[in-house]
């Protein structure tokens, strides 16, 4: 047996190898973001929408309503305090805070408990949460809530573990409060926070101004906590010594916004006025601040496109309101090498935006260039493209490959009214509050079928980047959006499968692997959905908690077999995403191997096994 063993030994290696190469191929031939941009602004319609005979794509799958001990404070405030909210995906919880007092409770389901944390007499008015940095507490404390009131800034422990099955890592959450870890704020109000992998804590004040937030194990006559500011000036913070910030009335442009790129180490700023600032923390992350740029005029009101290249899609009206960045997102290195970071405007469009002068269409394609451009220092904030607005009224006959919208002018069509927004893995998620209809969520994610990229004649065409667009109906306003990442064991297996692959990047993140896996969503469900489960967000809304499922080309493929769906349906699936596609998702679903929430049942397994091995199908799709 000893011989046997060795040969199927040699055999499965060699097939991994073979495995890993064309993996390794097939992403290396993947179009960067910038390049389908590029091709985009050739195409006529670079949105369509979901075959209606199809299983849903998007669907809503739960709602939960809020805390009601959250509801009752909030109605004894009588609805005039100061009110945040907000999601950590880390810990699988959602948070608000009204006045004093902060709720946290689990958002993916309702267990009955809800943790409540209050603070001294002053309104809380930022929340964030950070890693806790190795030695400083005990090992039970993995993360650190961080409070900002008007006057302290309070760190709290929070403690996270599974249940006694082991089935759920975020069974449990306690917080442990920390007296010795709370600074003073000098008068100034925060207004956000952002935290790194590493475990570092930045603030913004309202002041204008960005602080770090230091915390030690304290020995001798060193504070435990303290806080510094990063971008003031030596007259600055002399001023601040002579004449406190509550006495200060001269106008400031408060940051309102702040992201981290874990990748390039990059921290992003936004402030009220729409100025974005670049700030670079070194290579690993842990080095001193540094401003790079800020840019306040990125775009320009006499050009509707701001300066990039244009489109070619649908004609914008013109506005006589000038348009606002409602939120900033960094774009992954799965994503692009060259486009750094995506900005949402209030009226749907999408800015790219560059930290380098030399964008991939104009510098090095292919190769190790694209490895050279992505490790350039930022030095610059440059609008490469601007992507139309989605068009609204999906429901009302937006076409594949055409708009055509019932019941409204051209202008009203494309005169999106975002009030907030969420950009990840290349997914869009609008709060669309345009007029005369309810609020609605626009959804716009990558189209992975190949008639996205037939409906041209030429191969720039067939390059052009095509997003669907759909949309679901909404109570009240949407507040805020996060992604359910994948489960740890989920995210480790996916982790040790494409870390070997450098085009990735999995080897040089420092990121958790829940991150880090939900970040190939943005390649696209074919080249995922045999190892990631359906994508889901939550969302946060005023009426409560919305689960929205993402579903991928195989469990589209599994209801249609569920539903004994007609041969033309089926063909027409099989057209869509060619016959290599169809028939490696029969497999899935014959073999039982796709990840899935239930099982898949025998009749479907059968039906896709069979369909596999019939010639009609295929020869429709050829």
């Amino acid at each position: 047996m000893l011989w046997e063993e060795e040969i199927v030994l040699r055999d499965v290696t060699n097939a991994g190898l073979v495995v890993s190469d064309r993996i390794g191929r097939e992403v290396a031939a993947q179009l960067d973001l910038e390049e389908a941009l590029e091709a985009s602004r050739y195409a006529s319609h670079p949105y369509s929408t979901h075959p209606r005979e199809w299983p849903p794509l998007i669907e809503l799958v739960d709602t939960w309503e809020l805390p009601p001990v959250l509801i009752e404070r909030y109605n004894a405030a009588g609805g005039e305090g100061t009110a945040l909210c907000g999601i950590f995906p880390e810990i699988r919880r959602a948070w608000a805070s009204v006045d004093n007092f902060l709720f946290l409770w689990r958002f993916d389901k309702w267990d009955g408990q809800c943790l409540e944390y209050s603070v001294e007499e002053q309104a809380i008015c930022a929340v964030g949460l950070a890693k806790s940095k190795a030695g400083v507490f005990v090992e039970a404390i993995q993360y650190l809530l961080v409070l900002a009131t008007p006057v302290e800034l309070i760190l709290v422990g929070l403690c996270c573990s599974g249940g006694g099955d082991g089935t759920d890592p975020y069974a449990e959450v306690s917080l442990q409060p920390l007296p010795e870890y709370t600074v003073p704020s000098d008068g100034v109000t925060m207004t956000c926070i952002a935290c790194t992998d590493k475990g570092r804590i930045f603030l913004a004040g309202r002041d204008g101004h960005i602080y770090e937030l230091h915390y030690t194990t304290g020995s001798g006559w060193h504070k435990r906590c303290r806080k510094v500011c990063l971008t003031a000036g030596l007259g600055s913070v002399i001023s601040r010594w002579v004449v406190p910030n509550v006495f200060k009335f001269g106008a400031t442009d408060p940051i309102v916004e702040m992201v981290f790129d874990s990748e390039r180490q990059i921290l992003y700023a936004r402030t009220e006025e729409m100025k974005l600032q670049v700030f670079l923390l070194g290579p690993n992350g842990d080095g001193p601040l540094k401003k790079v740029t800020e840019e306040r005029n990125l775009f320009s009101h006499k050009d509707v496109h701001y300066g990039g290249r244009q489109s070619a899609g649908p004609r914008v009206p013109n506005r006589s309101v000038k348009p606002s960045i409602v939120c900033i997102s960094p774009l992954s290195t799965l994503e692009s090498k060259w486009l750094h970071l995506v900005a949402v405007l209030s009226d749907g469009r999408r800015m790219y935006i560059s930290t380098s002068p030399s964008s991939g269409s104009n510098g090095t394609v292919g190769g190790l260039g694209r490895f050279n451009i992505n490790r350039q220092r930022p030095n610059c904030l440059k609008v490469v493209t601007t992507r139309p607005s989605p068009p609204i009224g999906v429901s009302g006959g937006l076409t594949f490959g055409a708009i055509s919208l019932a019941s409204r002018t051209p202008n009203e069509d494309l005169a999106l009214k975002v009030e907030t927004a969420y950009s990840s893995a290349g997914t869009l998620v609008l709060s669309d509050s345009s007029p005369p209809t309810m609020s609605s969520l626009v959804i716009v994610n990558r189209d992975s079928s190949l008639q996205s990229g037939a409906l041209g004649t030429s191969v720039r065409s067939s390059r052009a980047l095509r997003e669907i667009v759909s949309s679901l109906p909404v109570e009240g306003r949407m507040l805020f959006v996060a992604d359910v990442l994948p489960l740890p064991d989920t995210a480790a297996t996916v982790h040790s499968l494409y870390s070997e692959i450098d085009f990735f990047g999995f080897e040089s993140s420092r990121e958790p692997c829940e991150k880090a896996s939900g970040k190939l969503w943005a390649k696209g469900d074919l080249s995922t959905q045999h190892i990631l489960p359906r994508r889901k967000i939550v969302v946060f809304s005023t009426m409560g908690m919305m689960e929205v499922v993402f579903n991928r080309p195989v469990d589209i493929l599994r209801r249609l077999f569920e539903a004994n769906s007609p041969r033309s349906i089926l063909e027409d699936f099989f057209n869509r995403y060619g016959a290599g596609e169809a028939a490696a998702m029969c497999l899935l679903l014959a073999a039982r191997i796709v990840h899935s929430e239930t099982l898949i049942s025998n009749a479907v397994a059968e039906k896709a096994a069979e369909t596999r091995g019939s010639k009609s199908c295929w020869n429709a799709s050829t």
